[in-house]
């Protein structure tokens, strides 16, 4: 398989008709709660259950340990798992540094080419210093990434995603929207205290931005234009698949930490995609009879009760503890059989909201 958005443009963006058929589960939830157990696990058990559907499992987690589950080194390619799933560890730097590092050289061309920077002392160094890589939050280079990735991979049918912890996770819903107006606060702030105008630059003509501007400073211009223009196509994209194609599930476990933290994020990640369920991870099996066992499992069930009243109009899905390390297909397999029961392959992407007993 080629490699991951090899050859890819800006300009060759996926139209949303070919994602009419798409689906994105995403995991998330506090850390060291088993979201990427979890998700390496749906990934599988939903590729076995229909081996005509194209599986890709990604992982947005910064700490990346999909190679460990699957005892296979994965890293910043794609890597097939099984004949029609694939796993990917990706750089979202890597990624996304092409995109940026253009962004960023035109708008220090245009900003040096504008005459009453010569006029200015030291606003060379400012320039240089304000007009970088790294004057780009960490945020919008993961949702840039975000989106290239979605809308590069359409040989794929299911994105089952392993996301980071909540408040990384939220910052990956939200920034799509406001990709633009966060890439231009920060990267062209310079340019803005340099000639005020230049805050409207997604409206006026780039024409206007020089009394007497030459055809290359047209050029760089219209360049960093159809560049943010872009952008913007593809977030508005991505945030119809968000919406349209895509369903969260968090994964807690029977403690208050996790519970609380489930909790507030119901309240925010509405808004940006359907929140079909919670995944209750490493519950005591029945078999675990000490006096600490009994002790934990007494609390635990408080938990569980809470999570169950909380989210009563959303799915719950419930994994015992594993006696021995979740790592390698089989034991993947054993987790997915025993977090799906019986469902099918559409219910477990398509899970009905209040309530299925069938799923619960």
């Amino acid at each position: 398989m080629r490699r991951f958005l090899q050859g890819t443009t800006m300009n060759d963006t996926s139209t949303s008709d070919s994602f009419e058929n798409v689906s994105l589960v995403f995991f998330g939830g506090k850390g060291g709660v088993g979201k990427s157990t979890t998700s390496a696990a749906t990934a599988t058990h939903l590729a076995r259950l229909n081996p005509s559907a194209r599986v890709l499992l990604i992982s947005f987690d910064m700490a990346h340990n999909l190679s460990d589950l699957f005892d296979t080194e994965i890293g910043d390619k794609i890597t097939e798992i099984l004949p029609n799933m694939h796993a990917i560890e990706p750089d979202a730097e890597r990624y996304t540094e092409e995109f940026v590092s253009t962004f960023v050289e035109k708008a220090k061309s245009l900003a040096y080419s504008l005459p009453i920077v010569k006029k200015l002392t030291n606003l060379e160094e400012y320039i240089e210093d304000s007009f970088s890589a790294a004057s780009i939050p960490l945020a919008v280079k993961n949702s840039i990434f975000f989106e290239e990735i979605i809308t590069k991979a359409g040989e794929f049918d299911v994105f089952v995603v392993d996301m980071p912890p909540t408040g990384n996770m939220i910052s990956i819903f939200e920034v799509p929207r406001t990709s633009i107006q966060i890439l231009l606060k920060n990267t062209l702030e310079s340019m803005d205290k340099v000639i005020s105008f230049l805050r409207k630059i997604r409206k006026i003509n780039p024409l206007h931005w020089f009394k007497s501007p030459k055809k290359e400073q047209r050029n760089t211009a219209r360049e960093l234009l159809d560049m943010l223009r872009e952008l913007d196509k593809r977030g508005d994209l991505v945030m119809k698949l968000l919406k349209e194609r895509s369903s969260l599930r968090f994964v807690s476990i029977a403690e208050r930490p996790s519970y609380e933290e489930i909790r507030r994020a119901k309240q925010i990640v509405g808004k940006y995609v359907r929140l079909d369920g919670v995944v209750i991870n490493k519950i005591n099996p029945p078999s675990c009879q000490c006096e600490c066992c009994i002790s934990e499992s007494e609390n635990q069930k408080k938990y569980i009760d809470m999570i169950e009243h909380e989210f009563q109009d959303q799915n719950i899905w419930k994994a015992e503890k594993m006696m021995t390390e979740t790592i390698g297909i089989e034991k993947l397999v054993e987790f997915g059989k025993m977090l799906y029961k019986n469902n099918e392959y559409g219910e477990i992407l398509h899970p009905s909201i209040n309530g299925d007993d069938d799923v619960k």
